[in-house]
């Protein structure tokens, strides 16, 4: 699942100074995958290098984000302007659109009516949020749609 945004997901050159450690912890964040493995990933980062700030711990959300996503068939997301646009796979012929999983999708918008809007443009469908103002906060929407 790509996730485009215009948020500040980063380790910042104050926080580690280091550029080559910087790119050896994006590289080793980008093989995280579990959450005890990030959990695990966060913990050292800050015993090496301090109280975490809000950019990595965007950053590392991101992480969980892309992992909500695609449980829930998403393979893009874009989170800019405070809205959230979840793109599902593009094949309408998938066995996803008779999964589980989907019809789950399709079950909580039916519950929660004013959350989002499902939209569908050139036989593409996505759901739109909006008001959302972190990767942590899209990230509990989607774990609350599972």
């Amino acid at each position: 699942c790509n996730v485009e945004t215009d948020m500040e997901m980063r380790l910042p050159e104050s926080y580690v100074n280091s550029i080559s450690e910087r790119m050896s912890l994006y590289r080793e964040l980008d093989n995280i995958e579990t959450d005890e493995e990030l959990t695990r990933f966060e913990n050292q980062l800050s015993d090496r290098f301090g109280i975490i700030p809000e950019p990595t711990r965007e950053l590392l959300e991101v992480v969980r984000l892309r992992w909500s996503a695609i449980n829930l068939g998403m393979e893009r997301i874009i989170l800019k302007n405070g809205k959230m646009i979840c793109h599902f796979i593009p094949d309408q012929q998938s066995p996803f659109y008779q999964s589980p999983v989907f019809t789950g999708v399709l079950s909580w918008m039916q519950k929660n009516p004013n959350q989002c809007k499902m939209k569908e443009e050139k036989d593409k469908l996505s759901m739109v949020f909006e008001k959302v103002k972190s990767v942590a906060q899209a990230n509990q929407i989607l774990t609350g749609i599972k």
